[in-house]
């Protein structure tokens, strides 16, 4: 295979370490399944899979409560907009300074077009 030197990590972990293409590979083979939607032992399986790590995860960053409060989403601009919509209301005020990246900026801006008031600091 040609050699590739990929700069936009932040973005992706890629290329990921073998043991973790081994796993998923062998997740999808025997796994591949809608968790939750029926009651055939490999949605069970796979439920509890997804049960077991939200339970992890929220022990690894120290999250105390129930673990169904544990989400996930498809990356962190989602997790963004999901926090802005969930927590941030009508009335409250933001400040987001030019040292965010730009998903904050952005997930910023979008809400505060609805009646949130976002500001952006340009100070240095």
């Amino acid at each position: 295979m040609k050699e590739h030197y990929y700069f936009d990590n932040a973005a992706t972990s890629w290329p990921k370490p073998e043991a973790v293409y081994q796993y998923m590979d062998q997740f999808f083979r025997a796994y591949g399944v809608n968790p939750g939607r029926s009651g055939h032992a490999l949605a069970v399986e796979a439920e509890t899979m997804i049960v077991q790590t939200r339970r992890l995860m929220g022990e690894f960053f120290g999250f105390t409560g129930d673990s169904e409060r544990v989400v996930f989403t498809q990356n962190a601009t989602d997790s963004l907009n999901l926090c802005f919509k969930g927590l941030v209301e009508s009335g409250d005020h933001v400040i987001i300074t030019r040292l965010e990246h730009n998903s904050v900026l952005s997930s910023g801006q979008s809400h505060g077009k609805r009646q949130r008031r976002i500001g952006h600091s340009t100070s240095r």
